[in-house]
């Protein structure tokens, strides 16, 4: 797997979460609640995956790799959880933009974990997605008005559960086979779901009454496609890079909404927009050689 590849399969990731938005939204205006449709994500996403680990993965399943992700999958349940309780609570934007708080959490495990100071170009990338965020979202122009207490720390847990999922894709078996490992992680986080929240839609009549096209949709967008894509790059780029990569996500949401569901994007918005890309950016470029190209040409010569 290149530097590339994995660089494309994280933003492909981040993308994905930003059609699941739309596909959640859309879900909820025909009636499906966020406990269904977040069941029939992990549900579905799971036997999906099951199937392509079946067909794919060469590497036998043994039972200690379940035991051994079963943090991985209780931070997902909880960030699906936490994310859902905030939007119930706050505005769609407020919710966004303490979800979108897992950028700085997951440079901050980054640091703790490897007892190592952030660079200076993470610490910027940082910085302008914090305000791009609030731009992208449209808080910028509406400010907070009313605001729970209870949605916004379900809110900003929400962003460090997805920022831990991040953190243990890159620690916890990193070397499984990336289709075996998802499907793991997704069927455990369903059995957690299903154990809180029993998928009463299997029985009631709701899945064929119009709910299967949505949960296969939010499985295939929220499930299958951005865990598979971490497990296979977080091993390969780190915690950090991934976390600042995942940024892309809002961008998605922000273009889907406007060019899809036709829905008014304001010129602060799209200002952010072009921010959080520019802040996605920063780490690739390397700095050193831009700015001192002389200074490397003559250490380059200098070695002959």
């Amino acid at each position: 797997m290149t530097y590339w590849r994995s660089v494309f399969l994280v933003l492909l990731g981040a993308c994905s979460y930003g059609v699941l938005s739309m596909v959640m939204k859309l879900g909820f205006a025909a009636g499906y609640t966020p406990i269904e449709l977040s069941s029939g994500q992990l549900l579905f996403g799971g036997l999906i995956m099951s199937l392509l680990a079946a067909v794919f993965s060469k590497e036998r399943f043994r039972l200690r790799y379940v035991w051994t992700l079963v943090p991985v999958s209780v931070m997902m349940v909880l960030a699906s959880f936490l994310y859902n309780q905030a939007v119930s609570h706050l505005s769609a934007s407020l919710a966004i933009v303490l979800f979108f708080q897992f950028t700085w959490f997951g440079i901050l495990l980054e640091a703790i974990a490897n007892r190592k100071w952030p660079s200076i170009e993470k610490w910027i990338s940082i910085l302008i997605i914090a305000v791009g965020t609030i731009f992208a979202s449209g808080l910028g122009g509406k400010g907070l008005g009313d605001v729970s207490l209870f949605g916004l720390v379900c809110g900003l847990l929400s962003g460090f559960s997805f920022a831990v999922v991040i953190f243990m894709s890159g620690r916890i078996l990193p070397s499984l086979n990336p289709y075996l490992r998802s499907a793991i992680s997704i069927c455990l986080a369903s059995l957690i779901l299903s154990v809180m929240y029993p998928p009463a839609f299997l029985v009631n009549g709701r899945l064929l009454d119009g709910l299967l096209p949505y949960a296969l949709l939010v499985a295939l967008f929220g499930s299958v496609i951005p865990i598979f894509c971490l497990a296979v790059s977080v091993p390969r780029l780190g915690n950090g890079l991934v976390t600042i990569l995942s940024a892309m996500e809002l961008p998605a949401v922000v273009l889907l909404a406007n060019f899809v569901l036709h829905e008014r994007v304001d010129l602060l918005q799209w200002s952010g927009v072009l921010m959080i890309l520019a802040a996605i950016a920063v780490p690739q470029i390397k700095w050193r050689k831009l700015i001192f190209p002389a200074r490397r040409l003559r250490e380059k010569s200098g070695s002959y």
